[in-house]
């Protein structure tokens, strides 16, 4: 259902009918729209007044200016909401509204006709019935394991391999400068896990809030929180490591395990919001909206534009604010809705699909497009059988589910952010897209395919030239001296042979690699004892072989 639809419901309940405003209300939440921020004592001339000086400093890093929207709201237009009797929830500056709880049809007849308030719309109902939740949790492993050299990240291993993440691991980034806020329904058990003692133990837990409830109870109810954060924190060497060992984390409770209501979309909004405000880089959500327990409520495909949704338009605000955004594209794929979610629908994050872990495509994983065209979901990553942590025992274990590929890319996100710091938050989005298996030929399923960390980095490096070709090698550097590189995009596996041979024709290395789908790195060394002069390379794949003309020099 489109806002416009709950402009018009607030507008049925509170005009022409002064009869209603002593009954209770059927709905109990609302978002209430101010019209503007006059009057606020807040300046964009004064920004730490309200932002932290580490969210200055990346607004100063990528040239983003201070503007109204990172004003918080009047407080004033707050404190006479509040002065009416009915309960402030959230607040978000960016959408410029709060969420409001009240039962009195009066009471919220009298904040509509403050003259600073746009509009009010319902967001929840006097009583929810409960959502099912279900135990998804196996001990059943994937059946591709890591190979033997990636023993250290116990069975996490394939979904780390997959992605050619345990090469930004091992050039030392594993997310040790990044801050990233964890948005979900709960982290029941987190600082009694083993897999996160190094988290705890060195203060990389920043703060905690739970938005749902108001207070800053975050461990004691839902676990989903703990199981995500596990595929990016874990760090037990041969147990279970994550895509992002060393980062620092915020945990934030926006979702309401009990119902589901587009009150958790603005507490979504509230904080994402307040996670920019503290100085994080990054936000990931494994949350999504769609349908909702009462029907009224819904969103529908058209709504899925990353313009009309709370959520979307918190979230592409926070890729404004400079920030990188991970977003689940939901588990929708075989189902009446089988369209992504939102906030995945939001142009400017990384919405993320998921595969088993042979990297091949399942119905679970939501669709795209969004409703105005934009690729999604941007990439997939292992989310069928994924690795995790069962937050009640703390044993490892497997799940199924976008909630788990999602924070899998956020992690070496971070990592790969943490590689290339002097890179705005679009920059390294395009990158990983670049990188993937089928950036070339995109689809609704997958997207642009299973990224590659290791090409990513290249292309963020500048080692890698940027006019990537669909077809032929690229090799560099050329003229070379102790080595060369090639980059080679491929449509499927194949096998592959690569021959070097010296002016006089005369064989003097060869060897043969697997090429996986999408851009393949290979590194060649050991080239410093050859002598100088002009060389070709033969590659000799399934179907044809081509020819590249080296020049070594002193």
């Amino acid at each position: 259902m489109k806002l416009r639809h709950f402009f018009l419901l607030s507008v049925l309940l509170l005009s022409g009918q002064p009869s209603l405003f002593s009954q209770p209300l059927a709905f109990h939440r609302y978002v209430i729209e101010f019209k503007d921020k006059n009057g606020s004592p807040y300046s964009t001339d004064i920004p730490a007044a309200f932002l932290s000086q580490r969210a200055i400093d990346r607004r100063i890093r990528y040239h983003i200016p201070v503007t109204e929207s990172d004003l918080p709201i009047n407080p004033s237009y707050i404190g006479q909401v509040s002065d009416i009797g009915v309960k402030v929830l959230n607040r978000s500056k960016w959408l410029n509204s709060i969420s409001i709880e009240t039962e009195d049809s009066a009471m919220l007849a009298a904040v509509n006709d403050l003259p600073f308030v746009k509009t009010s719309f319902p967001v929840a109902l006097r009583d929810g019935n409960p959502s099912s939740v279900q135990n998804i949790y196996e001990d059943v492993f994937p059946s591709k394991l890591a190979s033997e050299e990636l023993a250290e990240y116990g069975k996490a291993g394939n979904q780390i391999e997959m992605l050619h993440g345990q090469q930004l691991h091992t050039l030392g980034y594993k997310g040790e400068s990044i801050i990233l806020a964890v948005l979900d329904v709960g982290f029941s058990n987190a600082p009694n896990i083993q897999v996160f003692d190094s988290l705890f133990l060195q203060g990389r837990v920043l703060g905690k809030w739970n938005f749902v409830a108001g207070n800053d109870s975050v461990y004691n109810n839902w676990g989903h929180g703990s199981s995500v954060l596990s595929t990016i924190a874990a760090n037990i060497p041969g147990t279970m490591i994550g895509t992002a060992p060393g980062i620092s984390v915020y945990l934030f409770v926006t979702e309401d395990g009990f119902s589901e209501y587009p009150i958790e979309e603005h507490n979504w909004a509230a904080a994402a919001e307040w996670a920019d405000s503290l100085g994080a880089d990054m936000i990931t959500s494994s949350l999504g909206y769609s349908v909702f327990d009462n029907a009224a409520f819904n969103h529908d495909y058209a709504d899925m534009d990353g313009n009309t949704t709370m959520i979307a338009r918190a979230a592409d605000y926070a890729a404004a604010k400079g920030m990188i955004v991970c977003s689940s594209a939901g588990n929708e794929g075989n189902k009446e809705w089988h369209y992504i979610t939102s906030p995945g629908d939001a142009d400017s994050i990384i919405t993320v699909g998921a595969v088993d872990s042979l990297g091949l495509i399942t119905g679970l994983s939501s669709k795209g497009p969004s409703s105005d065209g934009d690729v999604k979901p941007n990439v997939v990553a292992q989310g069928i059988r994924a690795t995790v942590v069962e937050p009640f025992s703390g044993t490892i274990v497997t799940n199924t589910g976008t909630s788990l590929s999602n924070p899998v890319i956020a992690g070496l996100t971070a990592c790969l952010w943490q590689a290339h710091p002097d890179k705005n938050n679009m920059e390294v989005i395009r990158a990983i897209e670049k990188s993937a298996s089928l950036y070339y030929n995109p689809n609704d399923s997958m997207g642009y395919g299973i990224p590659n960390f290791e090409v990513a980095d290249l292309l963020l490096s500048g080692t890698a030239p940027d006019n990537l070709a669909l077809t032929g090698p690229l090799i560099y550097p050329n003229p070379f001296q102790d080595y060369v590189q090639m980059l080679y995009y491929t449509a499927r596996k194949q096998e592959a042979g690569i021959e070097l041979f010296n002016y006089y024709g005369e064989r003097v290395q060869s060897f043969q690699t697997s090429l996986q789908t999408g851009y393949n790195y290979l590194n060649i060394t050991a080239l410093s004892n050859m002598a100088n002069g002009l060389y070709f390379m033969k590659i000799n794949f399934e179907d044809h072989s081509e020819i590249v003309k080296l020049l070594k020099v002193p």
